[in-house]
């Protein structure tokens, strides 16, 4: 059965940049790591379906319900029970509803994690992961070299979510065009550019995608007996 997972990749070159130079450097200098790195943040997953139809309908329909978030990096922070290395992620309000919605639909067909199913931000623990699967040596060295460092300290509007199946864009949510892309769309240049051009609008008060969010209330179709009753004025 495939595993799926959903997570936020950062679209700022600025900030990804910043993100790849700390992992690389990690990497060269302790000898750990991927050689290619995506920075991103996981939000649902793994998940194992076997309706992967439904799963792209059911994060469509959540992702076009919800208006433009944001997150922000919050200082490097370790797992010691695992050996992980991190950035710490403060998600907004709105982000960490995003996810319970996604969490709490998915749960009745999908197979998910235990660290999902946390609704407090804090116990789900936003993060993004510089260095994973260390030796005990590998993670104290790593652990005292960061401590130097300036804490990261940046903020993010989230620009589009991704659905990947193994490992692969499957579906991507833009929330500045509100449309689901596949992954030829996802990864085309000019599409990613109009998608910047929009957050520079946001950003300069000239556009709201958020005006063109659904809300639940309206999206089930009304009867044709609904319709007519309405027309004549009937309950």
């Amino acid at each position: 059965m495939a595993h799926y997972l959903i997570e936020f990749r950062f679209q700022s070159k600025k900030i990804r940049g910043y993100l790849k130079e700390i992992i690389y450097e990690i990497n060269r200098r302790f000898g750990v790591g991927k050689i290619k790195h995506i920075p991103h943040v996981t939000l649902v997953g793994p998940i194992t379906t076997s309706n992967e139809r439904r799963l792209i309908a059911d994060f469509a329909r959540i992702c076009s319900q919800t208006n433009l978030m944001k997150l922000k990096g919050d200082g490097f922070g370790t797992w010691d029970f695992n050996r992980v290395v991190k950035v710490d992620i403060g998600a907004s309000e709105g982000l960490n509803e995003f996810r319970i919605k996604l969490v709490e639909l998915l749960r009745t067909y999908c197979k998910l994690q235990q660290q999902d199913k946390k609704k407090d931000t804090d116990k789900f623990g936003y993060h993004s992961t510089l260095a994973m699967n260390l030796s005990q040596k590998e993670f104290d060295l790593i652990k005292k070299h960061i401590k130097n460092k300036a804490p990261p300290n940046f903020t993010q509007i989230i620009m589009r979510v991704t659905l990947l199946k193994g490992g692969r864009i499957l579906r991507e949510y833009d929330f500045l065009q509100r449309r689901l892309l596949n992954r030829k769309q996802a990864l085309n240049k000019h599409i990613t550019r109009r998608s910047k051009t929009l957050l520079k609008e946001f950003m300069q008060g000239r556009y709201n995608p958020n005006n063109t969010v659904k809300s639940t209330a309206i999206i089930k179709k009304e009867s044709l007996m609904g319709r007519i009753k309405r027309f004549l004025g009937l309950k």
